[in-house]
């Protein structure tokens, strides 16, 4: 049927060939909104010769699709270009936010990542490519008085330094439900908040505001993790071990993939520690834990397993813990 080998053809175009996700494609668009979405990219004119249409009836197919999360625009010298989204994560973050999705969408989404993205991860993770996301430590006491701290390691300072911001919800636990943790943390910068408030899926908040959601997130024990370069056009999103579309692969694997870690690891001064084992209970990853001596317990970081977020340091009541 066409209309099928339509769908199968965009979920291809993301990488994604799965008839899950071509059911999704169903629920999002009609055919002839999936023949405009193959048309991409091109402006509406370029794209109405590519489809027989008049510019005047393509366009509102792209504000909805736009609406819809599946189509992104980008303006360059006065001309507006619409592409569809590149891959699996921009596909699964910008739709899972639809306003007017209908009910069971949200459930089809978490059937595939469920059934079918553990086992794309693990593939993934088997290439062994760069790492597209990184951690950057909570607000804690770092060695040395925080004088190794670089601005693109500073959660506060990335957004001291942002054009604008947004917040939206974290797509991840929308979907999965899996924890009671704050459910409006993901943090959206200068484009990409840009593009959020745009399309009416975020909510424009000032830097005093994200440094409130930075600071209910480190409280609710949740890692920062934001784009893996020195310059951030995109998020601080908000993660939780378990409902995040890394950190649980990370916790099967017992190894770091698919996410960098920051450049921090904790250090344990043995003379304040009381062995409360509030660190090993606040590591997302159980890379902390007490181990019997063979004259006393010490607390032990597996540091080829830790991420550096800084949680166990952050809630530690003795303040018993640097990061180095």
């Amino acid at each position: 049927m066409e209309g099928e080998s339509l769908y199968k053809k965009l979920s291809e175009k993301i990488g994604t060939p799965s008839e899950r996700i071509d059911k999704l494609w169903e629920v999002l668009c009609n055919e002839e909104e999936a023949r405009l979405l193959l048309a991409m990219p091109g402006t509406a004119e370029e794209l109405a010769e590519k489809t027989g249409r008049r510019p005047e009836e393509v366009q509102p197919m792209i504000d909805l699709l736009f609406r819809k999360g599946v189509v992104f625009d980008r303006e360059k010298e006065g001309v507006v270009k619409y592409s569809m989204a590149k891959h699996l994560l921009q596909f699964h973050d910008a739709t899972i936010l639809w306003p007017e999705a209908p009910d069971g969408f949200l459930d089809q989404w978490q059937e595939f990542m469920d059934e079918e993205y553990p086992a794309i991860a693990q593939a993934l993770a088997a290439m062994d490519l760069p790492a597209f996301t990184r951690v950057i430590p909570v607000e804690v006491p770092m060695e040395g008085g925080g004088s190794q701290i670089l601005p693109f390691d500073n959660a506060l300072k990335i957004v001291d330094d942002a054009r604008s911001l947004a917040v939206t919800a974290c797509t991840c636990r929308l979907t999965a439900k899996k924890c009671e943790g704050p459910v409006e943390v993901c943090l959206q910068l200068n484009r990409a908040a840009e593009y959020a408030i745009k399309r009416g899926t975020g909510r424009e908040v000032t830097k005093e505001e994200a440094k409130e959601i930075i600071k209910k997130s480190e409280e609710a024990g949740l890692v920062h993790v934001t784009d893996n370069r020195a310059d951030n056009e995109h998020i601080i999103c908000n993660c939780c071990p378990c409902c995040c579309i890394v950190l649980p692969l990370i916790l099967k694997e017992r190894k770091r993939v698919l996410l960098a870690p920051s450049r921090f690891l904790p250090e344990v001064d043995v003379d304040k520690c009381t062995l409360c084992e509030t660190c090993a209970e606040a590591c997302p990853l159980d890379a902390i834990a007490l181990d019997g001596g063979e004259t006393e317990n010490k607390v032990v970081v597996e540091e080829d397993l830790c991420i550096g977020c800084g949680q166990c340091a952050y809630q530690c009541p003795e303040e018993a813990i640097v990061l180095k």
